[in-house]
């Protein structure tokens, strides 16, 4: 899954008079789970999508489908929708309605239809998002747009509402990040047969492929400051500040008692180990024992 670019800090690409979007990748997953069970006759799906507005980004958060027909004329089903959304609210008291999402390449002309439905169950005031997912795997991965709905005037008056697209962004936690990497690495170890569930990394594991990142990190940074100083670089003054409270905030223990710590540490785990393998010897001996006596 290759959706819109990632990115730290939407509010960076911010534009003037219109919202950016951060979507969670959960969403994309949401998303592609009810489009892969629709049934056979629908097109497409489409559903509510939740989450909060501040500072003009829209942080979408999560997701849930509502059935919706487009056979004679489009219709959707209000009621699942309040209810769905009810439920959600007391689970996530916090989460609004920020927009809806839809499946496919294109906008279609019933999206307007639905797109005022999403915009009254917003509330006065408020600017929802159609998220727009491409589940055709025609290209590199899904494509995903976000549009609001800007309206056309001429001489003070409305002539037609048109929809514009606007940033979007997806933005990980460390969690989803560890999630998603997950099932990348599930879905490629699979191959052409079954797939098989990778097992999560060990925490040593973890720690090591966290320090491989951060010597990457460093070496980058060196090279970087190493050009700077040659004069092949023109230097960065938002940049170099930042490496310097970068460098600044690294604590510095003092030697021995940073060697007291590691080394408590290392007995607490030995000794966790010892007594993992001395109750697994425990476990086996009553096991024969109990066989003998039978």
């Amino acid at each position: 899954m290759k959706p819109a670019g990632f990115c730290d800090d939407p509010t960076a690409m911010h534009e003037e008079g219109l919202p950016s979007c951060k979507l969670r990748p959960t969403v994309l997953f949401a998303i592609a789970d009810h489009f892969t069970r629709r049934q056979d006759e629908q097109g497409r799906v489409i559903g509510t999508l939740l989450g909060s507005v501040s500072d003009g980004v829209v942080d979408i958060v999560n997701s849930f489908p509502v059935p919706h027909s487009e056979a004679e004329q489009a219709t959707i089903d209000s009621d699942f929708n309040t209810t769905m959304y009810g439920l959600h609210r007391k689970v996530h008291p916090k989460q609004v309605v920020v927009g809806w999402y839809s499946t496919g390449a294109e906008l279609t002309h019933n999206d307007q239809f639905y797109h005022q439905f999403f915009e009254d169950q917003a509330g006065e005031g408020a600017t929802p998002v159609l998220l727009l997912v491409d589940m055709s795997l025609s290209g590199a991965g899904v494509k995903t747009k976000a549009y609001v709905r800007s309206e056309l005037t001429l001489g003070g008056k409305h002539v037609a509402s048109a929809f514009q697209s606007v940033r979007l962004c997806v933005a990980k936690s460390e969690a989803e990040r560890i999630g998603v990497d997950h099932i990348v690495r599930s879905s490629m170890a699979g191959g052409d047969g079954p797939q098989e569930l990778v097992p999560l990394r060990a925490e040593v594991d973890t720690n090591h492929w966290r320090l491989c990142k951060l010597l990457d990190a460093v070496d980058k940074m060196r090279a970087y400051v190493e050009q700077v100083e040659a004069g092949s670089l023109k230097p960065n003054a938002a940049l170099g500040r930042s490496l310097a409270d970068a460098l600044a905030s690294i604590p510095k223990p003092d030697s021995s008692a940073f060697t007291q710590l590691l080394d408590s540490d290392t007995q607490d785990m030995l000794m966790v180990g010892y007594l993992s393998h001395l109750t697994r010897t425990q476990l086996a001996l009553s096991e024969k024992l109990g066989a003998l006596q039978v």
